[in-house]
């Protein structure tokens, strides 16, 4: 019986040191459409102990306007310039040109337990990976940017 005890409460200090479910998912979307170009952008940044520890973002970018299908491949190259493939330091950027279907996507994974600071710089992230914001601070602050979140 003794030894049920001393397992109950090794059970719930390794849950009180460790956290419950130190794990959780944060998911937000956007649609939007301007001059001519409907984007679509999910971000999805997973937090560990209440802190963001890896970050997902798809931006699907499609021309709605005849403007921007005839002038096309200019808008890719502007595009292309703006957002160069990366896959180095924990930051993955890829991108992907439909010239079919006038869709351009860009896709971008960092994980912040390997990104280097300039890395980050580079994306406009720097001091991500210290921040304070916690799961609902950023839930709420995407919110009033405009995305749904779940």
């Amino acid at each position: 019986m003794r030894g049920v005890k001393l397992f109950g409460i090794l059970v719930v200090s390794i849950l009180f040191i460790t956290g419950c479910g130190g794990e959780k998912t944060l998911t937000c979307t956007n649609s939007e459409e301007d001059s001519g170009i409907k984007m679509n952008q999910e971000v999805t940044m997973t937090f560990k102990d209440d802190k963001v520890s890896y970050v997902k973002m798809s931006i699907d970018n499609e021309a709605t306007d005849d403007t921007i299908i005839d002038n096309w491949d200019m808008f890719v190259s502007m595009l292309d310039t703006q957002f160069e493939e990366t896959d180095k330091d924990g930051v993955s950027l890829k991108t992907n040109n439909n010239k079919d279907k006038h869709t351009y996507n860009v896709s971008l994974e960092i994980d912040l337990t390997k990104a280097s600071d300039d890395a980050l710089s580079e994306y406009g992230l720097d001091g991500i990976a210290d921040e304070k914001a916690t799961y609902e601070d950023t839930k709420k602050d995407a919110e009033a940017d405009g995305f749904t979140c779940k």
